[in-house]
């Protein structure tokens, strides 16, 4: 099964948390953001955005990893990856500052948002 298609299955039952420092977001409005989310991103930037929350390795060899295993051309993932960066969901290294690819707050908010942590994902972005 692929990997996009399990983000958009998601349809959990989701609690109210407390404790909030802020207003709570309904649970309506959980699922209206992850909505919006999975219509913004395509099914390449959110298996790219989950490869690098799951992995710890440089861009490079995530994407040839992904390209064979998926069938998507490199260059359509490379792409997609310069998208996620823009919009501040991933950080990677460059030729000149090798470092693994890593997910930054935004992003690690909306793999929480997505899939299993909706609250605490919330929750840090709360006040």
């Amino acid at each position: 099964m692929p990997l996009p298609k399990a983000f958009k299955n998601i349809r959990r039952c989701i609690i109210a948390s407390d404790g909030c420092a802020s207003t709570p977001i309904s649970t309506s409005g959980v699922d209206d953001l992850r909505k919006l989310i999975l219509r913004t991103l395509n099914d390449n930037q959110l298996l790219v955005l989950n490869s690098v929350a799951d992995q710890e390795q440089s861009l490079t060899s995530l994407l040839k990893r992904l390209s064979e295993e998926y069938g998507i051309p490199l260059s359509t993932l490379k792409l997609n990856a310069r998208i996620l960066r823009e919009l501040n969901l991933i950080s990677y290294g460059s030729i000149r500052d090798k470092r693994a690819a890593q997910l930054e707050n935004l992003g690690n908010f909306v793999v929480k948002l997505l899939m299993d942590d909706p609250w605490r994902a919330l929750d840090q972005f709360a006040d």
